[in-house]
This record gives C-alpha cells, structure tokens and sequence, in this order.
C-alpha cells in the first residue's frame, strides 16, 4: 500500500495524532485537516486516494464532506471511511446514501481501522 495518499479528516488533535502515527507506520502517506471545512478547501491539493473522517466535527461534519465530495466530478470516485462515537439509524442511512465504504464506531482499536483501510485498498 505504499504510496497511498489517506487525508484524516478529525476535529480532536489526540485522536488525528494516534491514526495519523499508526497509518504512516503502516506504509501510508497521511494528511491532516482539523474540519471539514478545511478538507474542502485543500481536497485538490492533498489528491487522496482515501478519506478517513469523523461525522461529527465543526463547521462542515463527515456527512456534509462526503456529500460535497459527491457532487464533484474530480473527486466522487475517491472512497471514504466514517468514523463516529455516535451511529443512530439515520447516520448510517445517509452514509449509505453517500457511499461510504465503512463505519467505525469509536473508540476503536487500530487493527480495526487499519483491516478496513488494507480492504478498500483492496488488501
């Protein structure tokens, strides 16, 4: 998987922190926005080949990222991964909705994140 460019979309500097160290430990190029605000405006920038976000977030959340990502020709192929303390019905439907690949409730271990990264990278 080396080579591959994941943006980590997540509001908690500590958590961002711990994914961002575990992802680039396991081979992956790793970029950083605190919001989704900011992934927005840096998407063309960054170009990844995965986002990782959390929903709930200031400013613009997970949802309305990969909603906006979805309206955009150059980046409606680029996969993503939701990952919230919080799941109701209505979450998922409209991650579902948007084409989100997985949900990963938190707190998580690792091993889950990274087994769901390695599988939409197709390993």
């Amino acid at each position: 998987m080396a080579g591959k460019r994941i943006f980590l979309v997540e509001d908690s500097p500590s958590i961002a922190e711990m994914v961002k160290d575990e992802l680039t430990e396991a081979g992956y190029e790793v970029f950083w926005a605190k919001n989704g605000f900011e992934a927005l405006r840096d998407l063309d920038e960054v170009r990844p080949d995965l986002i990782l976000t959390d929903i709930m977030m200031p400013k613009v959340d997970g949802l309305e990222l990969c909603g906006a990502m979805q309206n955009r020709s150059e980046t409606k192929s680029i996969p993503f991964i939701l990952f919230s303390s919080r799941f109701d019905e209505d979450t998922v439907r409209r991650g579902r909705e948007i084409g989100a690949k997985f949900f990963i409730a938190k707190p998580f271990k690792m091993e889950t994140l990274l087994a769901a990264v390695k599988k939409v990278f197709g390993g």
